[in-house]
């Protein structure tokens, strides 16, 4: 039939009447001058009019012309209500088209399923079951798969969460299978989702029948004394395949690989709110009792206009089936993720890390949070990046991933090659591999081997034990601007496994990328920030932290309880951001001044300071002559090309290491005396420096190979200590509690230090590749440790440690009168003068880190007998006796 009177011509036009029939279409379609309508004729033949031949002209009815108004219920002609043929709009596709496998245009399908596979409709809408056909065998054998290895799937916890999961080393390998279906693994890849609809359907009629059998088994009847559950239908089964596809990266990802499986590792960044909707509904006739299931819309709820059954002439009356398998509803959930490759070195400076889009669907939904590191196999798809209702949008189009399975990082390990095994075996045959990393990590910062050395510590990160995971290590970096703080971070940054990299220097932008932000508040869009990102094993640098103070109590309460807090609108939520800190900060007044307390050089809160194991100051002094020579040289060299990152040179040879690299695979006791631990002469400083026989000879590392390293180690690595290397720690700490003691003072090392002592110690070990450690490893971290507090103590005559003013801040009032009576002696000592003025003890308790209530400290003072009151505002120190 032609168009309607007064449209214009068009290439889709909608008709007047409601579908069905094959007398007039719901919908035709016009092109070069034919008329192709939608529906079928009476005959099951498309309809087909050419408008120079046999076609009427607009406006004229002809003799098939449906009547309107009354009269097009009464009899005659061609009135009667006939079914329409099935949709065929092949003519309309180019010669080239071929439609993905997921998307039928079915909007209803007729419940037939047969014995043999009770759940055919549910994974295939449009293949008529036939026994004989070749998939119908496939899903037989596979079904016998399952029925030969019961122990490796849950049947009953298949049927309750309608899922499971499917390893490929449990089905690949099975030669019974493999002479039904040979090509299984290249189908899994190349066609996934048809495939894996064969191995649902195969598992769901596995299940159904176990089911079945154990309902036969128990008595239907409850009674008082027994409960006997409700049975459920079995459900669609949904497969979740897992080492099918090896990791790629997403850069490789191309258009040309569309609906093929892949897998791909990262960092969830963001979260979407999921949605949910019917995606079908089932609908049974009252007349012959057959079911069908109508495509949902969206919004929209289709109703059946007619009975799917030929014979049946039901055009009402359905009733609605909501506990049907084939009512399901669709749950869908958009998530992004950030790539998380050894082979990639991130410049969080200038650049935006790669990301891809996730769909989840079904029971994926909800299955990840944020900062977590999944491993996430699924099929790779294309979505239109304009709006659809648009008819000016370009149609460009960008790939996302509709995930199948997800996995957990942890549970995935790492895939080294065998040159970079090659390359780490070459590393851990040198005869001081810990003196090649700390020189390989920013060989620009020279000098300052020991606050590398820290920083590289905390990167292999602790060993853990039987029971806990690994410890994060803390690191805070003090000093003048110019010494190269921001460029020993962002290294950090880029070699670690996990990284995240927050810059103090661009301030509100920066506070808000360090915890969590909530982007559309349409659609609630959540992304992690820096502490969620570089959770676990990761490491989160930030530099400048001391700019940073409205997120100085976000950075506080993740370094405490490891975790970090998302207030929303009735109700709240807690994230896990178990993450290792290397931080800076700058002075407050350009330089850093020795004869002040760490406190009152840098602005950070007294409870953070505490909370880093290692703090260093580095200054820039211009009476160390000879660091200035090296350090000329150093430059010297590096603009001339005599020291480049390069690979380990051929030359080094897999030998045994002979010098400080211990990698016992016992626990053996080292021949040294037990004083060789606590030895005064040991210099780990003049052991780290390099000097001009070895400068020709030392090959620095690049920043790729010392990443995979690390990962390997971290991996791979997990050491333990030995008795001798828990008493020298033990010794140790009691040697430092009693000189604290009879000094008087506070105790620099407390249960928090010294379990970071021994995360510090495994982490020695980790580095050497040695599954113990040792007294050796012990006696080197103990070095490190002895740095960072020689560095973070007050200069000239106090000589105390700046941890007591950041004890006594943040404690009690007894505390805080301590620290203050403890000042007021040292500068009355030094200035040689016990009379001060009220402003001069108001100086005195800023220094001591007391910040407010310096007049109830003066009080106090004055009842207690410390001080005496000469006057107005004039007070008199009491010597101690």
């Amino acid at each position: 039939m032609d168009a309607p009177s007064g449209r214009p011509p068009s290439r889709f036009v909608r008709g007047r009447a409601r579908g069905g029939g094959g007398y007039r279409p719901y919908f035709y379609f016009r092109r070069k001058g034919r008329v192709i309508p939608a529906g079928g004729n009476p005959h099951g033949q498309p309809q087909v009019l050419d408008a120079a031949e046999g076609a009427e002209p607009l406006g004229q009815p002809g003799p098939s012309t449906r009547a309107r108004g009354w009269n097009r219920f009464r009899g005659g002609g061609n009135n009667s209500r006939k079914r329409a043929a099935a949709l065929d709009c092949t003519y309309l596709r180019p010669e080239n088209y071929v439609a993905p496998e997921d998307a039928v245009q079915l909007q209803s399908i007729l419940v037939e399923n047969p014995l043999e596979c009770p759940g055919w409709r549910l994974y295939f809408l449009r293949d008529v079951y036939d026994a004989d056909s070749e998939l119908a065998k496939r899903v037989k054998a596979v079904g016998e798969h399952y029925q030969r290895n019961p122990a490796n799937y849950d049947l009953a916890g298949t049927h309750e969460s309608c899922w499971f999961c499917l390893p490929s080393r449990s089905i690949i390998h099975d030669e019974q299978l493999k002479e039904v279906w040979p090509t299984l693994a290249e189908d899994m890849r190349q066609r996934p989702l048809r495939t894996l609809a064969a191995l649902g359907a195969a598992i769901h009629t596995v299940v159904k029948v176990h089911v079945e059998q154990i309902n036969s088994q128990t008595p239907q009847e409850p009674s008082t004394m027994l409960y006997v559950p409700r049975t459920m239908h079995t459900r669609k089964i949904y497969v979740r395949p897992e080492e099918f596809a090896p990791v790629e990266r997403m850069t490789s990802i191309s258009h040309a690989r569309v609906d093929t499986m892949m897998a791909v590792r990262g960092i969830v960044s963001s979260i979407e709110e999921p949605t949910y909707e019917f995606a079908w509904r089932a609908y049974q006739c009252t007349r012959c009792r057959a079911v069908q299931a109508l495509r949902g819309r969206g919004q929209y709820f289709p109703k059946p206009y007619n009975c799917k059954q030929t014979k049946c002439t039901a055009r009402d009356n359905f009733v609605e089936l909501r506990s049907s398998p084939y009512t399901r509803l669709a749950p869908r959930q958009i998530i992004r993720i950030e790539e998380s490759n050894l082979s990639l070195l991130p410049d969080y400076e200038s650049t935006l890390p790669v990301t891809l889009e996730i769909e989840l669907r079904h029971d994926l939904v909800d299955a990840v949070h944020l900062g977590q590191e999944v491993v996430i196999t699924g099929v790779l798809k294309l979505r239109n990046l304009g709006d659809e209702s648009d008819w000016n949008s370009s149609g460009e189009m960008q790939p996302y991933l509709r995930a199948l399975s997800v996995q957990k990082a942890c549970h995935v390990k790492r895939e080294f090659s065998q040159r970079d095994l090659d390359a780490i075996s070459m590393i851990n045959s040198e005869p001081n591999s810990f003196k090649l990393l700390v020189q390989s990590l920013v060989p620009e910062v020279h000098g300052y081997e020991i606050p590398k050395a820290a920083c590289l510590l905390s990167l292999f990160g602790s060993g853990g034990s039987q029971l806990n995971e690994d410890g994060p290590i803390n690191v805070l970096l003090v000093g003048d601007p110019g010494i190269g703080k921001s460029k020993l971070l962002q290294s950090c940054a880029q070699i670690t496994e996990r990284g995240a990299h927050v810059s103090g220097k661009r301030g509100a932008q920066s506070a808000q990328k360090l915890g969590h932000t909530l982007v559309n508040r349409s659609k609630r869009l959540l992304q992690a920030g820096a502490l969620l990102s570089a959770s676990s094993t990761g490491h989160c640098t930030i530099d400048d932290v001391d700019k940073l103070a409205s997120k100085q109590a976000l950075l506080l309460q993740s370094m405490q309880s490891g975790v970090v807090g998302i207030p929303l609108a009735g109700s709240f939520g807690t994230f896990q951001a178990h993450a290792s800190i290397i931080a800076s900060a700058n002075p407050q007044r350009g330089q850093y001044h020795q004869e002040r307390y760490l406190l009152q050089n840098i602005r950070i809160m007294p409870a953070l300071l505490k909370e880093f194991h290692l703090v260093y100051v580095l200054l820039d002094k211009p009476t160390n002559m000879a660091r200035d020579v090296s350090l000329t040289e150093h430059v010297r060299a590096l603009h001339a090309g005599a020291k480049k990152r390069a690979h380990i040179a051929a030359r080094y040879s897999l030998k045994p290491k002979s010098c400080d690299s211990i990698c016992e695979s016992t626990f053996g006791v080292l021949e040294e005396g037990e004083d060789s631990i606590m030895q005064e002469d040991f210099d780990l400083d003049k052991r780290l420096a390099l000097n001009a026989i070895e400068d020709a000879e030392l090959d620095l590392l690049p920043p790729v190979l010392m990443k995979k390293f690390i990962a390997f180690a971290r991996q791979n690595v997990k050491p333990l200590l030995n008795k001798q290397a828990a008493e020298a720690i033990k010794k140790y700490f009691l040697n430092l509690r009693q000189h604290s003691e009879a000094e008087h003072e506070h105790s620099q090392i407390g249960a928090g230090q010294l379990l970071g002592l021994v995360h510090l110690s495994q982490a020695r070990a980790r580095l050497d590749l040695s599954h113990i450690v040792t007294p050796a490893h012990v006696r080197e971290v103990i070095s490190v440790l002895t740095e960072s507090m020689a560095q973070t103590s007050l200069g000239g005559e106090c000589g105390q440690i700046m941890n007591t003013v950041a004890a006594s801040a943040s404690g009690s009032k007894s505390s805080q009168l301590r620290a203050f009576l403890r000042i007021m002696q040292l500068r009355s000592a030094a200035l040689g003068r016990r009379i001060f003025e009220y402003e001069e003890l108001k100086e005195m308790g800023t220094r001591a880190g007391i910040m407010t209530g310096i007049a109830d400290l003066v009080d106090q003072a004055n009842l207690q007998g410390h001080l005496l009151k000469k006057g107005i505002n004039m007070y008199e120190v009491v010597p101690d006796r």
